[in-house]
């Protein structure tokens, strides 16, 4: 989306000024004739934003913008293309004028700032979002109640700039917090609202340091009263405690959010909820605590992350404009913004974009216009997009109790536990294996796999299983009837070898698996497979690292690639196999069949050593596979170029594929992407009419080889073909 040339410096008046319809000028060939079916037009209703094509605006305000004019504020929002505004209310800073004791007033503050919004934001055509911040409280609250706020492992409070983090366990959150809420929404009708915060810290929010979980006496009676045992002593699974102190939150929050949802239903009348029952919504940042490179398919991992869990509702990812929390003044680029939001999209979520103070007050302003053009695109093709949602028949398996073990998340590091090693490489090489062979694939979340809300047998064509270590004798029974109804089972290193309780289990429970049980794992430190002497054809030789899952395999099991006889790697001289070397007889890649279907076993980290090293060889494997046992592909997508193939289709027989350009990605630079010319989409069978949107130009196809072919325009950030 965004301009080959790099904007020049303008002052912000300036940029603003120049982002209204009537002067917007789109760049890549993006249609602008529908350009009146833009920001405030086209009949929506802001009391049922969700239920339209909306677009996110967030303008996390400071102390200081309630100088500003709400009128402004809003007028600038609907300017840059934003149908929805989420502006501040309250929690731990009051922007109205509060009558409660402990609820701080802005100093700021001249009049009815959030009533002046709510009007500006309707005024405008758009629907008002009010955000709540309860999961912290200012010194006077903390002074007169401590015992209300959450306790670092080392019994200090936890204190930021003046602010004390809330425990959900307190009365600042289970009661206070609630009447900050009755007395707003009793002034106030916002057209949803939006919680941040409401959490378990074990880190600090602003510096990512770990301070352990709450150790406050609230907590300590509750776990103590739940589970008859006393708080874990570290942050991982070799606490006798920990699995249960996981349950522990779950179960806290999920008390405390229908106590909120009760108290406030009354006062919301049928409004939303962010993050409830009707609309979901996440976000996208960056962290420097993370490990180097930036993860650059975050936007689609946790779009698809969300839609597995909550199928049907709607979603969307705002995309953080700085850069961590310790440069909130520091913006990242256009190009950033758009490839994030390129993926939300692309798997069927909406556009939000979450920005520190006002539009008018960003110190640098070169980002806004591309963004801006990405947003009123978006309105201007929003009837492309109705109704679609994500129908790849390629899953990979979220396991979220294997995670909740293993601590196998990248949110400020996770936490570090002896599995963490393993899995999110290895959840994350796998993603990273899809793409690059541009497969389209969604996430399969294991909790809806099992109560039954998603099936797998006529869904899918090819479940992949990353270490998911966790699954449910339920789990295993949805998995084993998807493989024996014909469907394609990969998984990987050691999965099925605890049950939901966190225990190890002694027979794996997936009967279509060709490994039956576990013994202890073997060190595969320079171990290689041997293509040539096997079935599955791939381009040299397959290298091994770490543990290799060595067990009792069932009869009826191939090793598609057997073993190399070990080679020695040093000195130079004596790097080679000598003749008389044996050859490991234990599969490196394990298949049998099942049923219709075939049940994969690669008893190595695979996946984690794809995320590592990238080799094509591994990426290789997988797409052979799937190649071999699994149907044709609808789509697919020949040229050069890192690009990713994301697939969409609703009921009328309609599909929208989405096509993102990773070229301009290195590491963590986001550059405005060289265009990509010569890729051809493929459509299995004959195919209708065609159309790049992003392009706006209509596209001819040709049939060759069962297919019809079409030659797509460059590729700038992304493109969109409605076939």
């Amino acid at each position: 989306m965004a301009d080959d040339q790099a904007l020049p410096r303008t002052t912000r008046r300036a940029v603003l000024g120049g982002m209204t319809l009537s002067t917007l000028a789109l760049g890549g060939g993006m249609a602008s004739k529908t350009l009146a079916q833009t920001v405030g037009l086209g009949g929506f209703i802001p009391r049922h934003w969700y239920e339209h094509d909306y677009r996110i605006v967030q303008t996390n305000l400071r102390e200081i913008d309630a100088l500003e004019s709400p009128r402004e504020i809003a007028r600038a929002v609907k300017d840059f293309g934003g149908n929805v505004i989420v502006s501040n209310i309250g929690g731990i800073i009051a922007f109205y004028p509060t009558d409660l004791q402990y609820h701080y007033k802005n100093p700021y503050l001249k009049g009815d700032f959030v009533g002046e919004m709510i009007e500006a934001s309707h005024a405008n055509g758009m629907a008002y979002l009010g955000r709540f911040d309860l999961a912290k409280g200012m010194k006077p609250a903390f002074d007169a109640h401590p015992e209300w706020f959450s306790l670092r492992r080392d019994g200090l409070p936890r204190e930021y700039n003046g602010t004390y983090q809330a425990c959900p366990n307190g009365q600042w959150m289970q009661e206070y917090g609630i009447e900050i809420l009755k007395e707003a929404l009793t002034r106030y009708k916002p057209d949803g609202v939006f919680f941040n915060g409401v959490y378990f810290p074990s880190t600090n929010w602003y510096n990512s340091k770990p301070e352990g979980n709450c150790t406050c006496d609230n907590c300590r009676r509750a776990f103590k009263a739940m589970y008859n045992r006393d708080l874990p002593k570290v942050d991982d699974a070799t606490d006798p405690a920990w699995v249960d102190y996981q349950n522990f939150q779950r179960r806290v929050l999920a008390t405390l959010q229908q106590k909120i949802d009760a108290a406030t239903a009354p006062l919301l009348q049928g409004a939303p909820i962010m993050g409830r029952a009707v609309v979901g919504r996440g976000e996208l940042q960056r962290s420097v605590h993370r490990p180097a490179p930036e993860w650059p398919y975050q936007g689609g991992e946790q779009s698809r992350q969300y839609l597995a869990a909550n199928p049907g509702k709607p979603w969307s990812a705002t995309s953080a404009t700085f850069v961590d929390f310790y440069w909130r003044q520091i913006t990242e680029t256009a190009a950033n913004h758009e490839l994030r939001l390129a993926q939300v999209m692309g798997v069927g979520g909406k556009l939000d974009l979450y920005l520190m103070g006002t539009l008018a007050g960003q110190k640098e302003p070169t980002w806004l216009p591309p963004v801006s053009r990405l947003f009123k695109w978006r309105a201007a093709n929003a009837a492309g997009y109705e109704g679609m949602t994500i129908n790849s028949r390629v899953g990979l398996y979220d396991s979220g109790a294997t995670r909740a073990i293993t601590g196998g998340s990248d949110f400020f590091g996770g936490f570090d536990t002896p599995f963490r090693k393993y899995q999110l490489g290895a959840t994350r090489g796998a993603y990273m294996m899809l793409v690059d062979s541009r497969i389209p694939f969604q996430l399969v979340n294991d909790a809806r796999v099992a109560d039954g809300k998603t099936s797998l047998a006529g869904k899918f064509d090819v479940l992949l299983l990353p270490n998911t270590m966790v699954l449910s004798a339920a789990e295993a029974e949805a998995i084993d009837a998807f493989v024996e109804g014909g469907g394609l089972l990969i998984a990987t290193g050691r999965p099925g070898s605890y049950g939901p309780d966190g225990k190890p289990v002694v027979a794996v429970p997936l009967a279509s698996l060709p490994t039956m049980r576990y013994d202890e794992p073997l060190d595969g430190e320079g171990w290689s497979l041997d293509p040539e002497k096997g079935a599955l054809a791939v381009t040299g030789r397959v290298p091994i690292e770490a543990n290799y899952y060595v067990g009792m395999i069932r009869e009826g099991t191939s090793d598609l690639i057997p073993f190399a006889p070990d080679q020695r790697y040093g000195p130079p001289e004596f790097s080679y196999a000598p003749p008389n070397a044996t050859t490991r007889k234990i599969p490196g890649v394990a298949v049998r069949s099942h049923g219709k279907g075939h049940a994969v076993h690669i008893p190595w980290h695979i996946d984690w050593m794809y995320h590592r090293d990238s080799l094509p060889v591994h990426q290789e494997i997988i797409a052979k596979l799937i190649e071999r046992y699994a149907p044709a592909p609808e789509f697919v997508l020949v040229g050069d170029g890192a690009v990713e193939l994301m697939q969409m289709g609703r009921q009328n027989g309609q599909s929208l594929v989405h096509i993102i350009n990773y070229a301009g990605q290195r590491n963590g630079r986001y550059n405005v992407p060289p265009k990509l010319a010569n890729l051809r989409l493929g459509v299995k069978g004959v195919s209708g009419t065609a159309r790049a949107l992003v392009a706006g130009v209509p596209l001819d196809g040709t049939m060759s080889n069962g297919r019809t072919w079409y030659d797509l325009p460059p590729l700038g950030a992304f493109e969109a073909i409605l076939v």
